[in-house]
């Protein structure tokens, strides 16, 4: 599918990419500062964020935000937040349909991006500082999601893991931080890092869509260039785990249905579609390993699935279990490992998971959104590369490159919250 790509360095650490699709009819805006990750500053950079997007300078309420975008045909400014490695990514977005599906070829792409920049740039303060009622709100907001994450156990359980798994790295830092942290947020705290970003932070500016925006883009470039900043240096987002000296072993108990496990292996493999692809195989598909042995064969799990963090070269392994069935769940998890170490995979279970890996990288194409973060992800990468082209590479991986790649993974953390008062099996 053609698809225009180009990425342009507007200096001092500043990317504008644009990604134009006609086959679309919207386009958004993606605003994204990057700052390396740490405990100090990332919940009041997710705080940060909630707080811009309410309102600005031109428009001080968020009501009357919120009612002059849904006037521009439905449009909308909201966050975007992720952790991209040892990284945090947050700033605001804007959707919005294309200029020539409005009547009379009115140019909303200009009137949203304007608030967009708005927001961003021209904040609502008074007497220097955030409204003391969005503050207030925010903050509470912040404090109830730090309390609400225990609610999902499953992704408890992977957010207490990663503690252990990049111990003394940043990627094992929460982007909310904890209740204290949260509590403690000070309006000085959030003008100071806002002030931080603007002068110190990578900016990734992204435009995806199908109409044409370049009237919005040059509003862009005008607002950037006034930006009083400092030259951040290049980002290298790959920075692979290093693996512990000995396996670590946590467990802890808690007042939970059902156990859960979490198993990190780490490795040095640098082809990052060929590790996707074995653990695709692994633990990704409903016809995967983990899931048609662990789960399914033996009923030992009541999920079972692996994942990849490609920048730091690390698989985790989830699975919810019976706390009886604690080590017999290990023990299978490592023998399905071991099997694809020693190429015990058909063709055809390769094949279908080729298929499978592909088949979700054309989905990208699906929407803006979708496309917008195919792209994002090949930049961190530094490479431009389709979907077409990735499934390409992806249909030539061998079973030896799988093989090869199994081997590189090696056991560093399991991290398991068991079931208060239940007993393991001495089976």
């Amino acid at each position: 599918m053609a698809v225009y790509y180009n990425r342009e360095d507007l200096g001092r650490g500043i990317f504008l990419t644009k990604i134009y699709d006609r086959k679309f009819k919207s386009n958004c805006v993606k605003f994204a500062f990057i700052t390396p990750l740490s405990e100090r500053t990332a919940c009041v950079n997710t705080m940060l964020q909630t707080l811009l997007v309410t309102s600005n300078a031109e428009i001080p309420s968020r009501t009357k935000l919120t009612t002059a975008l849904s006037g521009l045909y439905g449009s909308s400014i909201g966050t975007n937040c992720s952790l991209i490695g040892d990284y945090q990514s947050v700033g605001l977005s804007a959707s919005f349909i294309g200029d020539n599906y409005t009547i009379d070829g009115e140019k909303i792409s200009v009137k949203v991006v304007r608030q967009l920049l708005n927001c961003l740039f021209k904040p609502h303060l008074i007497d220097g500082y955030f409204s003391e009622k969005y503050f207030n709100l925010r903050k509470q907001e912040l404090i109830d999601a730090n309390v609400a994450t225990i609610n999902d156990k499953r992704g408890y359980a992977l957010l207490q893991a990663k503690k252990i798994i990049f111990e003394n790295e940043p990627a094992g830092v929460s982007s909310i931080g904890t209740v204290e942290l949260a509590e403690k947020i000070t309006q000085e705290d959030l003008l100071r890092q806002y002030d931080d970003l603007i002068r110190n932070a990578n900016i990734e500016i992204t435009v995806c869509g199908g109409g044409n925006t370049s009237e919005a883009e040059e509003l862009i470039r005008d607002a950037v260039k006034k930006l009083d900043r400092n030259a951040p240096g290049k980002i290298e987002y790959r920075s692979n785990s290093p693996v512990k000296a000995q396996v670590n072993v946590t467990e802890t108990e808690m007042k939970v249905n059902q156990s859960k496990m979490v198993m990190a292996f780490k490795s040095s493999c640098e082809d990052i579609y060929t590790a996707k692809l074995f653990v695709l195989l692994l633990g990704g598909t409903p016809f995967s390993k983990l899931f048609s042995n662990v789960r399914e064969k033996l009923s030992l799990c009541y999920y079972c699935s692996a994942s990849y963090y490609d920048r730091k070269g690390t698989m985790l392994i989830d699975s919810g279990v019976e706390t009886a069935n604690i080590q017999k769940a290990k023990d299978a998890i490592l023998e399905q490992v071991k099997a694809l170490c020693e190429g015990d995979f058909t063709d055809e279970e390769l094949d279908n998971t080729k298929k499978y890996l592909c088949g979700g990288f054309k989905s990208n194409y699906d929407s803006v959104y979708d496309m917008l973060g195919w792209f994002t992800a090949q930049n961190t990468r530094g490479t431009s590369y389709t979907p077409e082209q990735v499934n390409e590479m992806i249909m030539k991986i061998t079973r030896e490159q799988i093989i090869d790649c199994a081997k590189s993974f090696v056991l560093d953390t399991v991290y398991v919250i068991k079931a208060e008062g239940e007993e393991e099996s001495d089976e």
